[in-house]
């Protein structure tokens, strides 16, 4: 293999296409062979179909191996059986999004894998899930046992897996896990930046393997929190919307910890709690 193939890597878009503008920014100024993408596209972000207009584009223009995140499993279980959605702190942004999208989304989402071995040639052998191969909502952050599991049943060289937001690099058991991070949602600690991975094949020894760098770049978030408003999500989302807003500025999960709050107050599942907690818990955790 005389030069190696460049590919980039990203998950965890959620409807953020000022973070996406910026990645494809990004991508004009570098020759990649192909794209991987590690799901959850949309949902949580105004104008969803500027997200996904976006991502049709660029299966035209690049190679690209896609799986399907739990956001998309949300919204086709909703087209198929009505969840009640309606704006509100738990259901709100999903209602909003579900309004905004059309049955041929429904059915792009519905043509993603959850989980696919990497079939792009001259690369070392790679499987592509969201969570974790067995969960599609598997949060190795929270539970790492489950990233130790998931990489002692691997057939695989390398694991690329998303859901949790931050960006890793770990090995165990001879193998790989790569995180790129969230591309929309960046839980790193400051905000304002996209993050996501660019890869390089290396061939030594007869063996292929990745050469990995984890980026972050910025883009332009104030433009962005300006069309919450804008586009009526911030009357939709109300709760939850806050904590994704300020968890843009600032890089610190606010919507899990209003949803660990809200919770931890009522005892009640997510979307079972009534307004009047969520108010409660917005201003314990900040938002």
């Amino acid at each position: 293999m005389a030069e190696g193939r460049r590919l980039a890597l990203i998950s965890d878009i959620h409807g953020n296409y000022k973070a996406l503008e910026a990645f494809f920014a990004y991508m004009e100024k570098r020759k990649v062979d192909g794209i991987i993408c590690l799901g959850d596209y949309v949902t949580d972000s105004p104008y969803p179909q500027r997200t996904l207009s976006m991502l049709y584009e660029m299966q035209k223009k690049y190679p690209c191996e896609m799986v399907r995140g739990n956001r998309e499993e949300y919204l086709i279980d909703n087209f198929h059986n009505p969840k009640g959605w309606k704006p509100s702190s738990p259901s709100g942004a999903l209602y909003y999004t579900a309004q905004h999208v059309t049955e041929k989304d429904i059915r792009f989402f519905e043509g993603l894998p959850s989980v696919k071995k990497l079939t792009f040639s001259d690369c070392p052998p790679t499987l592509l899930c969201h969570g974790t191969p067995s969960d599609i909502r598997g949060n190795v952050m929270e539970n790492p046992a489950m990233k130790e599991e998931a990489l002692r049943e691997l057939d695989e060289d390398y694991l690329f897996g998303g859901h949790d937001h931050h960006q890793e690099l770990d090995r165990m058991f001879g193998k790989t896990y790569l995180n790129p991070g969230s591309l929309g949602f960046a839980i790193d600690g400051r905000g304002r930046h996209a993050q996501f991975a660019m890869l390089e094949t290396k061939e030594a020894g007869g063996r292929i393997s990745y050469q990995a760098e984890l980026v972050s770049i910025p883009y332009d978030v104030d433009s962005f929190l300006k069309d919450f408003t804008e586009a009526g999500l911030d009357e939709c989302g109300m709760v939850l919307n806050r904590g994704i807003k300020k968890t843009l500025t600032t890089g610190i999960n606010y919507f899990y910890m209003a949803v660990c709050e809200a919770v931890r107050i009522s005892g009640k599942p997510t979307m079972e709690i009534p307004e009047a907690v969520w108010q409660q818990a917005a201003e314990r955790v900040g938002i």
